[in-house]
């Protein structure tokens, strides 16, 4: 999912057209239908503005995690994959061979024992 597809499904949960939420939050038209297109992504002060008003994370809002809330408790295996690659989506075979390589990076170094 991507900032526009969830910009859409977060107005559709609040009830309200995406149009009517930005003009609350102070952007013209002409922005949001930018955003809309999926040509624009919103700049950091306005994603932290419509992040704070749906009371989800910027990486939920740009679609890069599934977790909604910033405050949400990260497991160890997602909080790694955050940190290694920015994003939570990692294809399972990617994770698995990152897995393989620390496992082997440990015994190398006697880490752990």
């Amino acid at each position: 999912m991507n900032f526009k597809e969830r910009f859409d499904s977060l107005c559709r949960e609040k009830g309200e057209t995406p149009t009517s939420i930005g003009t609350q939050l102070g952007f013209s038209r002409g922005t949001v239908s930018k955003w809309r297109s999926g040509k624009f992504v919103p700049g950091e002060k306005s994603l932290n503005r419509l992040a704070e008003f749906f009371g989800v994370s910027i990486d939920y809002l740009l679609g890069k995690s599934e977790i909604r809330s910033a405050e949400a408790e990260f497991d160890d295996s997602q909080r790694a994959k955050l940190i290694l690659f920015g994003t939570e989506e990692v294809p399972e075979k990617a994770w698995w061979e990152v897995e393989q390589f620390v496992l082997k990076t440990k015994n190398k170094y006697h880490i752990g024992k």
